[in-house]
């Protein structure tokens, strides 16, 4: 519930104006509702009395009509601005969400399931819409119920302290079922966020599902445990909403038969006149409406909390900029230096250990060793991925964690093993590198990526649609895609992470005399499997055991007939 009150906190600190208008009008209205049975009470004195004044009656009817009609105008305004706010701030509570998703370390997206983040941002912003909406008017129907109640005391305080009576069953019973509630909600989001995790992660591996023939099993999976568990949580939720309505629907109605039942016996006994009578029951019907409304409102509160408890856990993750400084260079260089660097990504296993290492501007150097000895890791480290335990590395001599971070992967292009694209034209693709660069722009980086005659050839050209995740290329076009958008990049440090590694002799032949182009000028580091890829490079690293074994350039490393010459003559026999 507290998270539910901070974020209504923060609500009312980014739309002040809008909320200080509605307070200022649901006064006025309040004010208005509650002269609306007074004027009546007084009306029906006068029309039982004979001979009663026709101009006076005649002003009452005009007075109770005019407080009516602006009463309701001013109730529909109120409505019309709360509903406006009822679908501005849950929009902006998912745009909150996903800047804030987008901004999370590269840790928390290798872990997280995709589908059940969605599902906490829409499920949040579904329930807080319903409930802005509501809490909107709660203003307006908390003041007509205190003066309906307040006017109650006037006339017959008897008669009102039963009413108020009911009112404090009531809060209580709702209280206390919406605890059971509240332990569904938190069952039914937690099976919606997880379920439906699974169900993306399925939709978005369609393919390894059709490749076992696994369809009718996941479609077996889905209605188990997506349709069947829900329709069972969601269940309960229905029966014990409707059983909740139930018991105040018989609290409301035993109070009020009370009440009328009480209210004929003081009529009868002179202790109340006719239009007074009806002038009570005017406030009764009035101050239980906004109290059931209000009720709704706790109840819907409630509900949020859950959602918005769960999507709060996610907000409470620091973004990863917030570890990072705010300095940018004038004139950067490209050279990279590691000093005494030690990294693991959990703490009882280092994947790198006491890393010294200085990479000259323009140099080309070669990361080599067996899976898992921390090659990928090198590049996100220099990435600002993730920060070392020990060490510092520094680009152009400052340590990177004083660099404004969007500044310093503006630095760095990396040529991936496989790139994934979205599902959008390969002009738009492209132009994702850089959103400045024009058509020429373009079309000079493709050329050079020997991709531009593949993209003429097509129907639609540059405009052709990719697909999810760039899954009507081959992979060869793809990694020709990707040396092309790092041309676009312009960048001063080149990381080509495995970029041949599984490609025919006729891609490889088209992406190497790419990648010849892209390393001119830049400083590069190439991490690969295949050593053709490394020999021409100026300084070759062999890593193992999460530290440099070995460092030379290849005629040197052969002759020393160490790790690295066993590693080439394994793959020259593989090849």
């Amino acid at each position: 519930m507290s998270a539910t009150l901070d974020f209504i906190a923060d609500v009312f600190k980014e739309n002040k104006k809008d909320i200080i208008i509605i307070i200022a009008i649901s006064v006025i209205g309040s004010l208005l509702a509650v002269l609306v049975p007074y004027i009546y009470g007084r009306l029906f004195d006068l029309a039982i009395v004979p001979n009663s004044p026709l101009n006076l009656v005649l002003l009452l009817i005009f007075l109770w009509f005019s407080v009516s009609m602006i009463s309701n105008f001013i109730s529909n305004r109120v409505a019309s601005r709360g509903d406006l706010l009822g679908v501005k701030i849950p929009l902006n509570s998912e745009y909150n969400a996903y800047s804030h998703f987008f901004h999370l370390p590269i840790s928390f997206h290798k872990k997280a399931v995709r589908g059940d983040v969605l599902q906490r941002i829409s499920r949040a912003s579904w329930t807080l819409q319903g409930t802005i909406e509501l809490f909107s008017s709660v203003l307006p129907q908390f003041l007509i119920l205190l003066f309906s109640v307040i006017a109650m005391i006037w006339l017959q305080w008897q008669l009102a302290s039963v009413v108020i009576f009911s009112f404090i069953i009531y809060t209580l019973v709702t209280v206390i079922k919406m605890r059971q509630l509240v332990r569904l909600h938190e069952k039914e989001d937690r099976i919606y966020s997880t379920q439906y995790g699974k169900v993306y992660d399925k939709l978005y591996n369609v393919f390894l599902v059709k490749n076992f023939a696994m369809e009718e099993t996941e479609r077996k999976n889905v209605k188990r445990d997506l349709v069947d568990r829900l329709t069972n949580v969601s269940g309960n939720v229905i029966r014990k909403v409707n059983e909740l309505s139930l018991i105040q629907d018989m609290i409301y109605t035993t109070s009020f038969v009370s009440v009328l039942g009480l209210a004929i016996l003081f009529l009868r006994a002179e202790l109340l006149s006719p239009g007074e009578f009806v002038m009570f029951f005017g406030y009764t019907t009035l101050a239980f409406a906004p109290f059931r409304h209000i009720a709704a409102i706790y109840r819907n509160m409630r509900r949020a909390s859950v959602s918005i408890k769960r999507l709060e856990k996610l907000k409470r993750i620091v973004p990863e900029k917030m570890n990072h400084g705010n300095l940018t260079l004038k004139d950067p260089k490209g050279e990279v230096e590691f000093g005494e660097i030690s990294f693991g990504y959990s703490k009882d296993k280092k994947i790198l250990k006491n890393i010294n290492l200085k990479i000259k501007q323009g140099e080309t150097i070669a990361l080599v060793g067996k899976s898992g000895v921390g090659k990928t890791t090198f590049s996100e480290l220099i990435m600002g991925y993730y920060k070392p335990e020990k060490g510092k590395i520094r680009f152009d001599g400052v340590d990177i964690s004083r660099l404004k971070l969007e500044w310093l992967r503006d630095q760095i292009a990396i040529v991936p093993q496989d790139l994934n694209l979205f599902n959008d034209t390969i002009l738009n693709n492209l132009k994702y590198a850089n959103p400045k660069a024009t058509k020429k722009d373009v079309v000079q980086a493709t050329r050079a990526a020997f991709i531009h005659g593949f993209i003429i050839g097509l129907p639609k050209g540059y405009n052709t649609m990719v697909g999810e995740k760039g899954l009507r290329l081959s992979m060869g076009q793809k990694q020709r895609l990707a040396i092309a958008m790092a041309f676009l990049k312009n960048p001063k440090i080149l990381i080509l992470d495995e970029p041949t590694s599984a490609l025919d002799a006729e891609s490889e032949k088209m992406v190497q005399e790419g990648i010849e182009k892209l390393i001119k000028g830049r400083t590069t580091i190439i991490i690969a499997h295949r050593f053709s890829t490394v020999r021409k490079a100026s300084k070759i690293i062999v890593l193992n055991k999460g530290e440099i074994a070995e460092m030379g350039n290849h005629r040197e490393l052969m002759a020393k007939k160490g790790i690295y010459q066993t590693l080439y003559a394994l793959q020259k026999g593989i090849d």
